[in-house]
């Protein structure tokens, strides 16, 4: 199928299964990560110190299904997530945490219950402190090239204007003798207050002085800035938009005015860089950054960047900008993950702004909860790639829709279990005797993962067990088909069987091959997830005609004395036709011999022996008409064999199918065959009270049976004729 399809199967922590190419019939076993990340110890850390800074925030809690939910504390802000991030182990990197202060400046400021006009005096001068920390390394670069220029002086107070280094280019101006330049510069911005907005007396001069004989190149440039027409070729995008806020705007203006004047100004093609991500632009490609839209469609290098503005994708930076500038604007359109990352699959950042501006600030909300869940499901499955699927748990704990939430959680576990062994943390609820101590395969983080989801998430445990029982069911088919074991002649029957010999009076762990441990681990993981009904059908499947034909019935009884501590789970009808056959059976074997030994001695009450023996008889009798019912469990059709319980319906096919089916109707005759005889045995040869042709025994025992039954006849009918 695959080879016709050349489809991609994805399993589990994010493995990916292809062909390498359309003629190769070679498959290639891959992994997301090894696409989303490049280090894979790099990217845990820096996924883990970004959840653990939402963490630091949350209040677990447990609503009245006992299902737990997340919420925040009132105190959460940009600020205080930012503050977390910044600590010295933090793997978050100086751009991202940088991304995070302008969101603070943007948004903290806009939820602050201050005087609008004074909200926007602080936001302007935030975003003004933020552009010039993001622009410094531009401005020192072309600073190195200034003295390559005709004109050095305006050439270094240009680069100094693009980041609003007033002082600096005033000074810098004055050391090349050009004192008329650093009084223009000094008074740019006088009008303004603190970050911005221009003497437009001044300006009004500058732009006359334009008009006049022409100026070299690098003054014209200085004017026009000055002048407030915002000059911004060969800049790039960051220094275009703040060209527009500090000179061209008025200190009345919003940083909203000065956003979506940029934004008109690129997108009617007006020479100026585009806002495109800071990721694309590779060591050697930095002059890209500084090229219109128009000019990079000329450009061979700037194919990804006409594709990335075709598709509207643009820098994290500007998103931010935009959002802020228009509250109509769509959360889901302003975060994809392009915007922060080359790797399209990689949400962690798209995730982390969202959960900040519309769960914590409150002030942006989603068209459609479902694309916020979206992307926290698709975070938690960056994290269920990289092991951490403790913290994925916790991140889906923030989806919107309870039912959702929790089978999300829970399919979750079913997947990343690394096994179904037992662990300190979560010992079995019932049958926890049946299995080995704890295996040093559980190690120290696995340990940690379960506690943590248990302690701190508040996950039921019974949501644990029931992802347990299902990876020990996957555990145990894989070792059925893949584990072969020794049988060694003469070795002890303990380790060539399924299941070890339990003592009846020493509650010890049975010796078992890796088979019979990972059937009894999905026994015991299906009791202790209140699944009886599965729990019975393994049983009847994978347990009992083992120990019967091994005569290994203390384990058999042991697990039965687990099952029927929870018997009511299973239906009665199926519970009467299969388990309680099984523990009649064992009782009555158990207790017949030892019966039968007092009476022969004489020891104990003769009246009381003989009216346990008639009650084990009855039993017997009684068993003896179940046992049909018990193999017409099986449906037979060809080579196909079906087992049904109230929980599933399992089938087998092929050598499986036979192999089950013999050994099933072999057990069943086994028991059988002992069952009429310790009937024959305690009625003296009376088995007329049975029918012997509906008890499923083997050919050889069916006729000595019928013969027993028939000599047992004709000597009661001989009597009877001869006492008339």
């Amino acid at each position: 199928m695959m080879a016709r399809s050349f489809r991609v199967a994805f399993g589990p922590q994010g493995q990916l299964v292809y062909l390498q190419g359309k003629a190769s019939s070679v498959l290639t076993i891959d992994n997301l990560a090894h696409h989303l990340h490049a280090n894979h110890d790099d990217a845990v850390a820096l996924h883990t110190s970004t959840v653990r800074a939402q963490w630091e925030h949350s209040v677990i809690s447990t609503g009245d299904d006992e299902s737990p939910q997340v919420s925040f504390r009132e105190t959460t802000s940009i600020a205080s997530v930012l503050a977390v991030l910044q600590q010295t182990d933090s793997a978050v990197s100086s751009e991202e945490q940088r991304l995070l202060e302008l969101a603070a400046v943007l948004f903290d400021e806009s939820a602050d219950n201050t005087n609008e006009h004074v909200r926007m005096i602080r936001q302007r001068q935030g975003v003004t402190q933020w552009l010039m920390g993001a622009v410094y390394d531009a401005v020192q670069r072309d600073l190195l090239h200034a003295s390559k220029s005709q004109s050095p002086a305006a050439a270094a107070v240009f680069a100094l204007l693009s980041g609003h280094r007033i002082e600096a280019a005033c000074l810098a101006a004055t050391a090349h003798r050009d004192y008329r330049l650093a009084t223009l510069v000094a008074q740019s911005g006088s009008g303004g207050v603190g970050g911005g907005g221009n003497d437009k007396q001044m300006q009004a001069l500058l732009r006359a002085q334009l008009k006049g004989p022409a100026f070299a190149p690098e003054y014209q440039r200085v004017y026009e800035v000055l002048a407030g027409d915002g000059v911004a070729a060969g800049l790039d995008w960051k220094r275009a938009f703040g060209l527009g806020l500090w000179f061209t705007q008025t200190p009345v203006d919003s940083v909203s005015s000065a956003v979506q004047s940029f934004q008109r100004d690129f997108e009617r093609g007006v020479q100026v860089a585009p806002p495109l991500p800071s990721w694309l632009f590779k060591p050697g490609t930095e002059d890209l950054a500084a090229q219109s839209a128009d000019e990079l469609r000329e450009d061979r290098r700037g194919e990804s960047a006409v594709d990335l503005l075709q598709r509207g994708v643009y820098d994290a930076v500007f998103q931010l900008l935009r959002l802020f500038a228009q509250p109509a604007y769509p959360l889901e359109r302003a975060l994809p993950s392009e915007a922060f990352t080359p790797a399209r699959g990689d949400v962690r950042q798209s995730a982390m702004l969202a959960w900040l501006l519309a769960r914590v600030r409150r002030c942006r909300g989603f068209d459609d909860m479902m694309s916020y869940d979206w992307l926290l499901a698709s975070w938690a499955a960056q994290l269920e790639v990289l092991g951490l699927w403790h913290w994925a748990c916790y991140v889906l704990l923030q989806l919107s829709s309870p039912p959702h939430r929790n089978h999300a959680i829970r399919a979750l576990l079913e997947r990343a279990l690394p096994n179904s062994l037992p662990t300190v943390s979560l010992p079995p609820a019932i049958g926890a005797d049946l299995l080995p101590g704890i295996s040093s395969d559980s190690t120290d983080a696995v340990e940690e993962q379960i506690r943590f989801v248990l302690q701190e998430l508040q996950l039921p445990r019974s949501w644990l067990f029931a992802a347990y029982a299902t990876r020990s069911r996957y555990d145990r088919d894989w070792a059925e088909t893949h584990v072969v074991r020794s049988r060694v002649p003469s070795a002890p029957l303990t380790t060539s069987s399924h299941f070890g010999r339990l003592a009846s009076a020493q509650h010890v762990a049975p010796v078992l091959d890796t088979v019979a441990e990972t059937i009894l681990q999905h026994f015991v993981w299906l009791l202790s997830a209140n699944q009886a009904a599965a729990a019975h059908a393994v049983v009847l499947q994978r347990i009992a005609p083992d120990a019967v034909l091994r005569g290994e019935y203390h384990v058999l009884k042991r697990v039965l004395e687990h099952l029927q501590s929870v018997q009511h789970l299973v239906p009665r009808d199926e519970w009467m036709a299969g388990g309680q056959v099984y523990l009649t059976f064992i009782a009555s074997i158990d207790e017949l011999p030892n019966v039968l030994s007092s009476i022969a001695s004489g020891a104990g009450d003769a009246e009381a022996l003989a009216q346990r023996a008639n009650t084990i008889y009855e039993q017997m009798s009684v068993l003896l008409t179940a046992l049909p019912a018990l193999l017409a469990r099986f449906n037979t059709q060809a080579h196909v064999v079906g087992i049904y319980d109230s929980h599933e319906a399992n089938w087998y096919v092929g050598s499986e199918a036979s192999e089950l089916h013999v050994k099933y109707s072999v057990a069943v005759s086994e028991m059988a065959s002992m069952v009429t005889g310790f009937v024959q045995e305690l009625g003296s040869g009376d088995m007329k009270s049975v029918d012997a042709s509906s008890v499923p025994l083997a050919q050889d025992m069916r006729i000595l049976r019928t013969y027993q039954l028939a000599k047992s006849c004709f000597g009661s009918l001989v009597s009877s004729e001869l006492e008339a």
